[in-house]
């Protein structure tokens, strides 16, 4: 992820430069960063959750989005691509910006793993309606899940080797073997 602006773009701006730009950017408080490409693992590992959500989300009131939708975090002035977000909002079918989500994920890189842990996520945790916030390490098997407690704290949950993964607020599980499946990762 590369810093193409260096302060003070004003977010109307960034979405209209968005809006023709061929490649994506991440808006973070008058800050504008490229979206670099990602690795095949990264990519499998984002599809291998959609194939497994898509069917257990079907008839529910909530819809799956994978890279491309854009979640506004108005609290803290910032718009993100997760790799993987679930909202149970009603969302017009022609929008590009979310502004509610239950459950994100990010496919941790070696170039966006600290930011995603850290800056990235204490923003995400402004969003009201964010229940867990997912890790996807993309060179181990191993997934950290952080769940929302019903007093604001954030409950840690790590799941390596062939455990199985579980998100509450979705009542969703899946095993990692199924979710690192097609990356050639092992344990």
């Amino acid at each position: 992820m590369a810093l193409t602006q260096s302060e003070g773009l004003s977010v109307e701006q960034y979405l209209a430069d968005e809006a023709v730009s061929e490649d994506r950017h991440e808006y973070f408080d008058g800050l504008i960063y490229a979206m670099t490409g990602g690795t095949s693992a990264h990519n499998t590992l984002a599809l291998n959750l959609h194939m497994a959500l898509r069917p257990h989300l079907k008839g529910s009131p909530c819809r799956i989005y994978v890279n491309d939708m854009r979640l506004r975090v108005d609290a803290a002035n910032c718009y993100f691509y997760p790799d993987v977000v679930v909202t149970c909002e009603a969302v017009d079918a022609k929008t590009t910006t979310l502004e509610s989500a239950k459950v994100i994920v990010e496919v941790l890189s070696p170039a966006t793993s600290n930011y995603d842990q850290g800056k990235k996520f204490a923003v995400y945790r402004q969003l009201e309606s964010l229940q867990e916030y997912v890790l996807i390490d993309s060179e181990l098997k191993s997934v950290r899940v952080y769940r929302r407690a019903e007093q604001g704290d954030w409950i840690f949950h790590a799941y390596t080797n062939d455990e199985t993964v579980r998100l509450a607020s979705i009542d969703f599980s899946v095993s990692l073997t199924e979710l690192y499946d097609d990356t050639g990762i092992e344990e």
